[in-house]
């Protein structure tokens, strides 16, 4: 009962990436394309980022470590018996 996720898909950006460079730690591209180059900025004009597109695949993830189980530390040491051995002990109530 896992995800499906796709192995490849393409995204937009405008990061200028290289081919082999991972994107958002998951995915590493394989292609890029330009859709808009980069224009300087002049005559007040501002600097354009450009845009580009990558084709990326999915980068195979090792299973996560495991994290080393705390056992939780009891406050009070086992003395043994049951809940239902317990509800039979009548309770003691103090009054000052």
């Amino acid at each position: 009962m896992g995800t499906n996720v796709p192995s490849n898909k393409s995204i937009h950006s405008r990061s200028n990436k290289n081919i082999g460079d991972v994107i958002e730690g998951e995915w590493e591209i394989t292609a890029k394309k330009v859709i808009a180059e980069p224009i300087p900025a002049g005559n007040g004009q501002p600097p354009r980022f450009g845009i580009y597109e990558y084709e990326v695949k999915a980068i195979r993830q090792s299973a996560a470590p495991a994290k080393p189980s705390r056992a939780k530390q009891k406050s009070e040491p086992d003395v043994g018996g049951t809940r239902r051995e317990a509800a039979t002990v009548p309770t003691v109530r103090r009054t000052h």
